[in-house]
């Protein structure tokens, strides 16, 4: 078992699930897509799950995003909010995060809209850096999948149009808001520049005792940004939608990235308001550890659905 763990390691455990599954599925009521790739991961999320452990016992406690900072101070990003919908339970929660583009459009990741639209369930948005159930200001939003999503089973790592929206029943007014870029930008940006990712996710991990130990992922609350570093933009194992960053190294802990929670979250560049692109798949889910993916914002197909809301 050893040398397996030791192959995977080496391997640098390729992309295998989905964000919809990795960042909403352990918050959400089971979807039908969630039911039918449990099946098919069942012994991969265990072997993993126990590796993990072992990891994490290693590497110590992450933070969110994962070994961030607080989004706070003459440096914060405002127009990052929170998109809140309701869990199992009938609980609201931040299940992932987003950019205010303009007083009323909110925009993120289509996974994070997917389930409230084919639920009709109420969806809201919060800009307090920490929400606080009950307390923080929750403004209604209607959610909006692009058109053209495809957000498939883990197995095939093929999803495209990851895009959602969510429209705010109130104007929100703020000095500045964040900024879809130039169709191509992604094009123009070299491998190694310095880009920026920001949400509202996870903030570490409990352990689980039951048989064997699983790390579960704890949902944060607080705004956090991290720094990353562009990888490139051609990944064989996704779809060529997505553009590829740095993450958290797998073995020693060290590094930054989005986590469960960040899905939607943006990704700027040094400008810190145009949106290369919204994150939306991380290599290992289970330890959050490894590359991750953001959907890309400079597509032709994408900025044309996302600009034809007011």
């Amino acid at each position: 078992m050893t040398e397996f763990y030791e192959g995977v390691l080496r391997q640098g455990l390729q992309p295998f699930i989905l964000a919809v599954l990795a960042n909403v599925a352990a918050l959400r009521s089971p979807t039908s897509l969630w039911k039918g790739a449990q099946k098919i991961m069942r012994r991969a999320v265990l072997l993993l799950a126990t590796m993990a452990l072992a990891i994490l016992l290693a590497g110590g406690v992450a933070q969110a995003i994962i070994n961030g900072e607080p989004d706070r101070g003459p440096n914060a990003h405002p127009y990052v909010g929170a998109y809140v919908a309701t869990v199992e339970g009938g609980k609201l929660r931040p299940v992932c995060s987003g950019t205010l583009i303009s007083p009323k459009v909110f925009l993120t990741a289509g996974h994070c809209t997917e389930f409230d639209i084919e639920k009709n369930l109420p969806v809201y948005v919060s800009f307090d850096p920490t929400y606080k159930p009950g307390a923080s200001q929750l403004i209604k939003a209607t959610p909006y999948l692009h058109p053209k999503a495809r957000i498939v089973e883990p197995s095939t790592r093929d999803s495209r149009y990851d895009v959602g929206v969510a429209v705010l029943e109130e104007p929100v007014r703020m000095a500045t808001y964040g900024t879809l870029p130039h169709a191509g930008l992604v094009e123009t940006l070299k491998e190694g520049k310095r880009l920026t990712t920001v949400g509202y996710g996870t903030t570490g991990y409990e352990i689980d005792g039951g048989p064997p130990p699983r790390p579960q992922l704890v949902p944060s609350g607080d705004r956090y940004s991290a720094a990353v570093r562009l990888l490139n933009t051609r990944d064989p194992a996704v779809s060529d939608q997505f553009v590829k960053t740095t993450g958290v190294s797998l073995i020693r802990g060290k590094g930054e990235a989005s986590c469960s929670g960040d899905s939607g979250g943006p990704l700027f560049v040094g400008d810190q308001q145009t949106i290369v692109g919204v994150f939306s798949i991380i290599s290992s889910p289970v330890v959050c550890r490894g590359p991750a993916y953001y959907q890309r914002m400079d597509l032709p197909g994408v900025l044309k659905w996302v600009r034809s809301f007011p």
